[in-house]
């Protein structure tokens, strides 16, 4: 069963820079939203870095003929979802194997980006979770896609994270699109032989952070190199994200 893209509400996972985590975020919100019985799709649109089909176990190295990959026509459902774990996912890791690499232009990027979300042939879906392509263009093309658009902003606790983001926060406050929160990520690291935190970057003034400009801090991460957050690490987000929906029925 399909449903038009404008009925489907869309949570989009942004950051200013690529680099912080986005994507795991993204994952692992989609599976605590699963978990609590949400019909979720995951669109994996970070062009550059198409990470979630290596993050759930599909190989890349596959011919990708055997991912059912169609030619874009005007009128056809390019792209089916895969179904891993209750999560129905679709990435543009689908278009690629192994070490290829996507090299296109602003434009066409914006056009794979559209008919990711707009031409998958998606079985069932309550909520849309999107992996944005780092940067500010991404959300803007969204927005023009989808009926219903929030976002999760995700940073890192270094300087230069917070101010990439505050230029994607001054697109986001033009298109009037709602921010959920924010996710800190790789904040700390946990000592493995006590409970002291080690914190991995200078701290960023606090008037030069995100959270200064209003964007409320949802969850604070530990870096943990090769694992994804935990359910119980991201509660706060799932939290956010239910609400939303829920304003929105």
């Amino acid at each position: 069963m399909t449903s038009p893209i404008s009925a489907t509400p869309i949570v989009a996972i942004a950051s200013g820079k690529g680099g912080v985590g986005k994507s795991s975020v993204a994952l692992t919100l989609a599976r605590a939203l699963t978990d609590g019985g949400v019909r979720v799709g995951l669109v994996d649109a970070d062009l550059s870095g198409p990470d979630i089909p290596r993050m759930v176990g599909l190989r890349r190295d596959v011919p990708t003929a055997s991912l059912r990959v169609a030619d874009f026509g005007p009128h056809r459902t390019d792209l089916e979802a895969i179904e891993v774990d209750g999560i129905e996912i679709v990435s543009a890791g689908f278009m690629m194997a192994g070490t290829q690499a996507f090299t296109a232009g602003e434009g066409i990027a914006d056009m794979l980006l559209a008919r990711l979300i707009t031409r998958t042939r998606w079985n069932r879906r309550e909520i849309l979770i999107v992996d944005l392509p780092p940067g500010t263009t991404g959300v803007g093309h969204a927005l023009r896609i989808a009926g219903r658009l929030a976002v999760i902003l995700v940073v890192t606790p270094a300087e230069v994270s917070h101010l990439d983001s505050h230029r994607l926060t001054t697109v986001l406050n033009h298109l009037k699109v709602p921010v959920l929160g924010g996710v800190e990520n790789m904040a700390y690291l946990s000592c493995p032989d006590c409970t002291h935190q080690i914190e991995l970057h200078p701290p960023t003034p606090a008037d030069r952070t995100i959270w200064h400009r209003g964007i409320s801090k949802l969850a604070s991460l530990p870096y943990r190199p090769g694992s994804l957050p935990t359910i119980a690490d991201l509660a706060p987000v799932t939290t956010a994200v239910r609400d939303y929906l829920a304003r929105d029925n």
